[in-house]
């Protein structure tokens, strides 16, 4: 098992935190269930531990590729309410758009995969 955590972490894309591993599993349960198509290549969410150690975890391109417009949603505050009282801050779009920006910086974000999944917007 540990064998095929350090060859997948030499070919995904890694986590610098442990609030980001928490956060991109959290959004890859949710596109799960929002996106039913999209259900089978982020079944390795079950895999990523959000208690384990940082640098043996990571996502594929694919996963990233397909969670990109849904990780641009949540930095623009549609997300689904977090599981804590109003007066907490909510952590998860501050989280995605550091993990955004350092794989920018790295030239790890897929380009063509982060396009608005948002509806147009109608111009008058």
């Amino acid at each position: 098992m540990l064998v095929w955590v350090i060859l997948r972490r030499r070919s995904g894309i890694g986590f610098k935190t442990l609030d980001e591993v928490a956060v991109i599993q959290e959004l890859m349960f949710w596109v799960a269930r929002q996106a039913p198509e999209q259900r089978y290549p982020l079944l390795f969410a079950s895999t990523l531990m959000p208690r384990g150690i940082v640098a043996l975890q990571s996502i594929t391109p694919k996963e990233l590729a397909i969670l990109a417009p849904y990780i641009d949603e949540w930095i623009a505050g549609k997300l689904p309410p977090q599981n804590l009282p109003a007066e907490y801050e909510d952590y998860r779009p501050r989280v995605l758009l550091g993990f955004k920006q350092r794989l920018q910086s790295k030239g790890q974000w897929p380009l063509a995969s982060s396009r608005k999944r948002f509806a147009p917007e109608k111009r008058a």
